[in-house]
């Protein structure tokens, strides 16, 4: 129940940092807020301070900040409306959210790095028969310290090596019952689908991992730098994911998680620890952060998009225009809403652990 509770409040967490974004830049840059709301549904808290209305509401799903003149039709021109700001004030307000999550993201993924969290060695679990690791002796309870004299610290370091050497032979320094020996490996050259659908060719040796776990931290100084480069990589696999899905090639089912497959994961990370849990706020902030860009028209990026239209054509896109493009991409993103989260119920197997609770109560 705890791991759940924590969830929820990551995901509380997650929304309110994002909203915050665009409050605090809205306020510096001299727009009157009228409300800061944190969910959807009933209401089940609400204060006012200043001119600015507080409120909780019953689903962490979501949030808003309501700011003066900032609805299409509200063309209001007092001093402290949104709509009366030029395009580069609305634009950094509009822009404020997503930016604040990515700021989140960085901060969480650099004290990771920075504190410790389990990485999985690279040490010898089982063989697959016929491989070329059985081939070349290897062992169950190997460690491999090293490939070609680089050093190998994880597994994820010894897979992606391992993948961009097929049919190059690859001398392994291993530990063996507290002997330190050389073998030499060729990964032999197989094709397989990979997660975004597509058919490469990459190396294989034929060996599973031991499940043995060690602590992998990052001196402060490089912190930073491999912080910016995870998420390089996470953003780059976000937008194969979703191109590989657009041409068929992937499935809806794995490319997809909605917010009960988050508080699901989320949960879990808690049960492990400090570390593993940051590491996956990182990714969901980053994840919002790039969907919240995306041009739907209710989303941050279809306010941008409109904006650009403005700034383009010099004139504002017309208001029975933004009201049919926000009422359709609403009902679509719903579809998209229930949609994910029956696949998230589906992909976990939530339905089959509640009957069993159910009857085990």
């Amino acid at each position: 129940m705890m791991s759940w509770l924590i969830s929820m409040l990551v995901l509380g967490v997650l929304v309110f940092v994002h909203e915050l974004g665009h409050f605090l830049v809205a306020r510096w840059l001299g727009v009157r807020v009228e409300r800061f709301a944190i969910g959807f549904g009933p209401k089940l808290l609400g204060w006012r301070w200043g001119e600015v209305e507080y409120c909780l509401r019953l689903f962490p799903l979501g949030g808003y900040v309501k700011m003066v003149g900032e609805q299409p039709g509200e063309q209001v021109n007092e001093p402290g409306s949104f709509s009366g700001k030029p395009k580069w004030v609305r634009a950094l307000i509009v822009f404020a959210g997503p930016a604040v999550n990515y700021l989140t993201s960085t901060i969480a993924l650099t004290i990771v790095l920075i504190v410790g969290y389990p990485e999985l060695l690279p040490s010898v679990g089982r063989l697959v028969d016929g491989m070329p690791a059985q081939a070349a002796g290897l062992q169950t309870g190997d460690r491999i310290l090293a490939a070609n004299g680089e050093p190998i610290k994880t597994w994820d370091e010894l897979t992606k090596l391992v993948h961009h050497s097929a049919d190059k032979t690859l001398r392994l320094d291993i530990e063996r019952a507290g002997w330190r020996l050389t073998v030499p490996v060729t990964p032999a050259s197989k094709e397989i689908t990979d997660p975004f659908g597509r058919r490469v060719s990459v190396g294989l040796m034929g060996i599973a991992p031991g499940g043995a776990f060690d602590t992998y931290r990052v001196p402060p100084r490089e912190a930073i730098g491999k912080t910016f480069a995870k998420q390089g990589e996470w953003a780059s696999q976000i937008g194969m994911s979703l191109w590989s899905l657009f041409r068929g090639r992937a499935s809806f089912k794995e490319s997809f998680t909605g917010p009960i497959g988050i508080l699901y994961m989320t949960s879990e990370a808690a049960r492990m620890g400090a570390g593993p849990l940051l590491y996956l706020v990182s990714i969901f902030s980053l994840s919002l952060a790039i969907f919240n860009l995306f041009p739907i028209p209710i989303l941050d990026g279809g306010h941008l998009a409109f904006l650009l239209i403005e700034h383009l054509r010099g004139v504002p896109v017309s208001l029975r225009t933004q009201e049919h493009a926000a009422k359709v991409s609403f009902a679509l993103l719903l579809v998209l809403l229930f949609a994910v989260c029956a696949n998230d119920i589906s992909r976990f197997g939530l339905m089959d652990k509640l009957v069993g609770l159910w009857r085990r109560g």
